[in-house]
């Protein structure tokens, strides 16, 4: 449940950053993809309202983030890779990129894939504890990601 709304954020934030696009082709794209009207409807009412986002916040010119020798070898490339996109399309900010690093790092002794770190950053981006991702930022959806 939680990497299906972390795929549906990503796709709002992609979606309308590619494309001046009316809401009603964003919901058509989003509805055609498996996604509930009020899913689509949430999804979009988060990523607009949060502070900054009457534009996506750019990375600052001239400087990017590379991974320390420990971090390359805790960290898939997809892994990595997602964080960045996360981040190139404003749905984190640079503190919040640190966060998630620092949660993945310890997960164990294999290599922090994706789908980790899309449980990761739902946990930060949505200001919940690991005791909480049974705890839905939107309540009225049940595990399947229908609405109930």
């Amino acid at each position: 449940m939680w990497t299906r709304l972390m795929d549906l954020v990503v796709l709002v934030a992609e979606i309308s950053r590619s494309a001046d696009r009316s809401s009603v082709e964003l919901d058509k794209e989003l509805l055609s993809r498996g996604y509930s009207t009020d899913e689509i409807e949430h999804a979009v009412f988060w990523f607009s309202s949060r502070p900054g986002q009457g534009g996506v916040e750019r990375l600052r010119t001239g400087s990017f983030r590379v991974l320390s020798d420990f971090e390359r070898m805790s960290l898939s490339t997809g892994a990595f890779d997602y964080m960045f996109r996360l981040l190139n399309l404003g749905i984190i900010d640079g503190r919040q990129f640190e966060t998630i690093v620092a949660r993945a790092i310890p997960v164990g002794t294999e290599k922090v894939e994706v789908e980790d770190v899309k449980e990761i950053a739902c946990a930060v981006i949505f200001d919940r504890d690991a005791g909480d991702a049974d705890e839905d930022v939107f309540d009225h959806f049940d595990a399947g990601g229908a609405p109930v």
